[in-house]
């Protein structure tokens, strides 16, 4: 007993340091043991940030089909014959308007007659343009007949009634909006107007210089009179 009271006291320092050292070699695992089994903030962070991004990369994808469906413009082939660079048959979509159509056709060559154009006209399928050369007058009022009839069809077609324009309130620009009205007849309309006070009804439009019997069949269903 005396022997390992002595042995001790004589390797008292040595006992310290061992113990000392097992004591941290258990608090150094312990800390490695806890570090190995719960995730990092950031890790955890990062989990996060990609669930998030594959659960939103997934809805997209349930809901883009149904947006496109929506989104898509109707195909539709229209015929450009006239005063442009290159008449033919072209493809186009229905949110195109006139102006994309003559640009199709390589622009309005040097004999038309730009200023009877509504080049803000909504495009529709089977529509048929004709660009008048200057002095073409009765090929015009042809062309406005046509241009009524495919937007009669179109509104048919949607079961919407187009809202017509009131010939004695409308200023030049809205006079424009009609199929084939260029700035040329609504400046017309307006100096008529201007001169003879307001219309009484819609017939008194064939008393308007340049207009006559078939272009105001063409345009007699697009307008009105009532104030």
């Amino acid at each position: 007993m005396n022997d390992v009271k002595e042995w001790l006291q004589k390797n008292r320092v040595f006992l310290t340091v061992l113990i000392s050292s097992l004591a941290i070699v258990l608090i150094v695992c312990t800390i490695i043991v806890l570090l190995l089994a719960t995730p990092s903030s950031e890790s955890r962070v990062t989990e996060s940030l990609e669930e998030a991004v594959s659960k939103e990369e997934l809805k997209s994808k349930k809901e883009d089909p149904a947006k496109k469906n929506l989104a898509s413009p109707e195909k539709a082939v229209i015929d450009i014959k006239g005063a442009v660079k290159n008449p033919g048959v072209y493809g186009v979509t229905s949110d195109m308007r006139l102006i994309d159509a003559i640009n199709l056709a390589g622009g309005f060559n040097e004999e038309a007659d730009q200023s009877q154009m509504n080049l803000a006209l909504r495009l529709t399928d089977q529509l048929m343009i004709y660009v008048p050369k200057e002095g073409e007058e009765l090929t015009m009022e042809q062309r406005l007949k046509e241009s009524a009839q495919s937007s009669g069809e179109m509104n048919e077609e949607g079961g919407n009634n187009e809202t017509k324009v009131n010939l004695n309130t409308a200023s030049s620009t809205e006079l424009q909006t009609l199929a084939g009205v260029g700035a040329k007849k609504a400046e017309d309309i307006v100096r008529y107007r201007e001169e003879n006070g307001s219309f009484q009804q819609i017939e008194e439009l064939k008393k308007v210089s340049g207009i006559g019997e078939k272009t105001y069949e063409a345009l007699k269903g697009q307008l009105t009179v009532d104030e």
